[in-house]
């Protein structure tokens, strides 16, 4: 093993299981390869396993990765894989199977026990054939204050761009890849073969060297940011982008990320782990940081941003009775958009039994928006139904779609915004009783209203002018949008300006062809933003066509939000 670290041939593993050790999980996927510090010698090879016993696979592993009954079909017996692994380190270690072989595990303290457990059942008789470094020992010898050392931040952290999913051949290219860059950092330290690795570990301790977090993007960078609305994205240090953000202040957002303390969730330390450097484009307010805010995260698809995303998502359209949807508007589809497929099946299923439709447990279950498992016998749904049409949808001549509307509303003003979204905070199956069974269908009533609504704002909102003025700003600003787009925006003396300008022609196209998830989440960022403004005092006006819409109405629909 004298060989220097540059030079030296390793066995790079990752291996997946459901468990936290041998006696509560099965291996379920293995990868491994070749390699030296200048590359990776082979090809990966990358199995799935079968499961040993019988013990269920978690949905938080099958989440992290990627594992369902269909990997079974294509998957080997755990012998056969680690027949393959021990022929392959033999071949590595020039066939001399009594002498193990140099091998590099990101997180060997969890994945050694796996492997020595599938060695002593594999295996018939013979030394276990790895010696395995542990790189996350080595990384935390040398980065003892890099805030995160998993193996998304370390290599990200380095340069490398890791997928988020937790598959072992991707995990095996990422460790191959830090341990180049860990050889050479060894190297400045005097630490070249791999003996002289093993008593380095050994002797040096592993710990903060300072107090608090310590990220690579320099405090001086961050307090250098202006004071001002925009869009700031985290980069690594190969110019990947990370997260994608908007702020009021670019220099107070950008270093509320790195001073939250304990607060901090683990997947914001990984990101801030791997952040060398920020760039960021100022903005004339943060309604138009918002705006752009928004088209970048579509633009670039930054791995840490998680709303804002298009990736198979949809702008969705109604049928007339509200009971289908389609991810495009056409003849049988014309209501929308809709933020999802099945988003207005709780109010065609409360017009189905205000049509006098009989309560059947999949209408009951439609109707609270629950799988039909997690319903209320039918006697509680029926009196906590009673007891809802009694309250709120009282007999009269008026279309039942009508009386649906008008009560609706009048929930919504009745009871205002933060009570009606905070009535109901279900987790799991609900524990039904009567008042919860009228809370859901009232929280129903009110949101699949405000879905309605908001869709026709956002049609009125495709092919418009809009003048806002923030408060604090010194003069407004006019945002020309044509078929879903920002097709200008400049400054105006003031918002009443607005109807003294030409009247712009617009699309003669229906507004609802120009929705898909890009133009639909731009315009509801719109709209949001116009409510924010709204309500933190500042003037806003809307003109459609040549209409500029009443003050007062405008306050109406900006309340479907």
């Amino acid at each position: 093993m004298n060989s220097e670290l540059r030079d030296l041939p390793v066995l790079v593993l990752d291996c997946q299981a459901s468990g936290a050790s041998p006696a509560y999980g099965d291996v379920i996927e293995l990868a491994w390869a070749a390699c030296v510090a200048s590359d990776l010698r082979g090809q990966i090879r990358s199995t799935w396993i079968v499961p040993r016993t019988a013990r269920p696979v978690s949905r938080a592993v099958r989440e992290l990765t990627g594992w369902s009954e269909a990997c079974v079909t294509e998957a080997v017996p755990e012998q056969e894989a680690w027949e393959l692994l021990r022929n392959d380190a033999a071949s590595l270690g020039d066939g001399r199977e009594s002498c193990a072989v140099p091998s590099v595990i990101h997180y060997a303290r969890f994945e050694l026990p796996f492997l020595r457990d599938l060695h002593e059942r594999s295996a018939r008789g013979g030394d276990f054939p790895l010696d395995a470094v542990c790189v996350h020992a080595v990384a935390a010898r040398l980065f003892p204050d890099l805030p995160r050392r998993n193996i998304r931040a370390l290599a990200g952290f380095l340069g490398h761009s890791p997928e988020l999913m937790r598959r072992s051949a991707g995990h095996v290219e990422a460790t191959a890849f830090i341990w180049r860059k860990l050889v050479t950092l060894l190297a400045e330290r005097g630490v070249t073969t791999w003996s002289e690795l093993h008593a380095w570990l050994a002797a040096t301790p592993a710990g903060r060297t300072r107090k608090g977090r310590v990220y690579p993007l320099l405090r001086e960078r961050r307090r250098a940011l202006p004071d001002a609305p925009g869009v700031y994205r985290f980069l690594r240090c190969n110019g990947d982008v990370l997260y994608v953000g908007k702020a009021a202040s670019l220099r107070k957002r950008v270093a509320s990320h790195h001073t939250s303390g304990g607060r901090s969730t683990e997947r914001a330390l990984e990101l801030l782990s791997q952040v060398h450097e920020v760039a960021c484009t100022e903005t004339a307010s943060v309604l138009e940081a918002a705006l752009l805010e928004c088209d970048e995260i579509k633009r670039l698809d930054p791995p840490y941003n998680v709303q804002l995303r298009s990736a198979s998502r949809s702008a969705w359209f109604a049928s007339a009775d509200l009971r289908q949807a389609a991810p495009a508007p056409d003849d049988a589809h014309r209501i929308g958009p809709l933020p999802s497929e099945r988003c207005l099946v709780p109010r065609w299923a409360l017009l189905a039994l205000c049509e006098g439709r009989a309560p059947t447990p999949a209408l009951c279950a439609a109707a609270l928006a629950v799988p039909p498992r997690w319903r209320p016998d039918e006697a509680l749904f029926l009196e906590g139904w009673q007891a809802f049409v009694t309250d709120h949808l009282p007999e009269s001549d008026a279309p039942v779609a009508r009386r649906v509307e008008a009560a609706s509303r009048a929930l919504w003003l009745e009871r205002g915004r933060k009570e009606v979204h905070e009535s109901l905070e279900d987790e799991g199956a609900p524990l039904w009783d009567l008042a919860r069974v009228r809370r859901r269908l009232e929280r129903n009533l009110v949101q699949t209203g405000l879905l309605l609504r908001r869709a026709r704002c956002l049609r009125l909102l495709a092919d418009s002018e809009v003048a806002y003025q923030e408060r604090g700003m010194s003069g407004a600003r006019l945002l020309v949008v044509a078929r879903a787009e920002i097709a200008e925006r400049r400054d105006l003396d003031a918002v009443s300006s607005l109807s003294t300008l030409p009247v712009r022609p617009v699309s003669s196209e229906p507004a609802r062809a120009l929705f898909d998830a890009v133009t639909y989440d731009r315009l509801r960022v719109l709209l949001t933003e116009l409510q924010r403004v709204r309500e933190d005092g500042g003037a806003i006006a809307v003109r459609r066509r040549t209409h500029t819409l009443p003050v007062e109405r405008l306050a109406v629909l900006l309340r479907a939000l």
